[in-house]
């Protein structure tokens, strides 16, 4: 049988930019959060912008955030190799923000998760959207859970689409998704006992590597480059990966500094580390935000921040205009993709710059697509 779940409005993804949402939602409206995983799965740690600080104090979090010292470690900076054999530190001590967070990524999301628990949000997981149907004020999800004998049916008034890349909801609607480029990341963490709080960023002939310490004595180690340039099958070969990695000298460093035995070595595997974008990023009450409206690369160090921003930007937006006015509905939806269109651009413009400070391999083909890189049909 199905079970339906009436709501005003559904999220579909609980990441960072569907928790943000529905928590700041939840105070105005009632919110169903959906998400295909019980937990959040294993992630690439990451580093936190200072900025997203005055997020979470919004939101009354960044007290209980910043005492969960087993969710992160202060970022003092980045020790980037780009551009040149050189050494230039970026620290954050003069940020009026405070020094950003070294994530650990998963740990943090399921805080998130716990929180939006507490509050007044009805929670669907695992649970993922096969279908979904226009009516004259809303939507009607059609939700499987874990067997196809749990169904749900969620009638709504708006969806917000926080699927990342997936764009669960978009993609139901067959909007297309526009890549900029096929990067992937290959990423693995290990034991560490050394206290270095930066992170490191360095560029090689085939893409580039990052490396920053995270909370409970583990390092991240991520190597970015081109699906189509990795070696076959470097994303299952714990043992070839690191040999990659200690060819770099400033890797080797690291690695050198963090001794651990290989049984200590975890390989995740790859991930999309991409530059894409939704063809359309809202419509007739729905709106997508972060990762699923228009997805980063890591070099910029703002997919979090973007949705978290995008969140909260769209839930303050439902709050002043409400879900009873088609008209003003229409003009957030319009508002809502100049905004995220805004954003866009100020990325690719950032995107090209710091790809075009690095020439030390102008015949190699990752940076010579990135050089040379055509702007997306939208």
């Amino acid at each position: 049988m199905t079970q339906f779940i009436q709501t005003q409005i559904a999220v579909i993804g609980a990441g960072i930019g569907g928790c943000i949402a529905a928590l700041a939602l939840s105070r105005h409206f009632d919110v169903v959060l959906i998400d295909q995983h019980t937990e959040c799965p294993a992630r690439i740690g990451e580093c936190l912008p200072p900025a997203a600080g005055r997020i979470l104090r919004e939101l009354g979090l960044l007290e209980a955030f910043t005492r969960h010292q087993a969710l992160h470690l202060p970022c003092h900076g980045i020790r980037s190799h780009w551009g040149s054999d050189a050494c230039v530190m970026n620290d954050n001590l003069r940020n009026p923000d405070g020094p950003g967070w070294q994530l650990d990524r998963a740990g943090f999301e399921n805080w998130l998760r716990q929180h939006v628990m507490a509050s007044n949000v009805r929670c669907l997981w695992p649970a993922r959207p096969v279908a979904v149907q226009q009516g004259r004020d809303g939507w009607l999800l059609q939700l499987h859970g874990e067997t196809a004998e749990s169904r749900s049916a969620v009638p709504c008034h708006f969806v917000i689409d926080a699927s990342g890349r997936r764009s669960f909801f978009a993609a139901m609607l067959g909007i297309r998704r526009l890549a900029l480029d096929k990067q992937v990341a290959i990423w693995a963490s290990l034991a560490c006992e050394c206290d270095d709080r930066m992170a490191t960023l360095s560029a090689c002939e085939y893409g580039w590597w990052y490396s920053a310490r995270l909370p409970g004595q583990r390092r991240v180690l991520a190597l970015q480059t081109d699906a189509d340039l990795l070696r076959h099958g470097l994303h299952l070969d714990d043992k070839r990966f690191f040999q990659m990695a200690r060819t770099q000298k400033d890797i080797a460093g690291l690695l050198a500094a963090s001794p651990a035995p290989q049984k200590q070595w975890q390989l995740h595997g790859k991930t999309s580390a991409n530059t894409t974008r939704l063809k359309q990023v809202a419509g007739f009450r729905w709106a997508a935000i972060g990762d699923a409206a228009c997805s980063f690369n890591p070099l910029s160090s703002q997919g979090m921040f973007n949705a978290m921003a995008t969140a909260m930007q769209l839930a303050e937006q439902l709050v002043d205009t409400g879900l009873n006015h088609p008209e003003a509905l229409t003009a957030l939806s319009h508002t809502h993709s100049a905004q995220i269109t805004s954003v866009w651009q100020r990325y690719l413009e950032h995107h090209r710059h710091y790809y075009l400070q690095e020439q030390r391999w102008p015949g190699m083909p990752y940076w010579q697509r990135r050089h040379h890189l055509q702007p997306l049909g939208i």
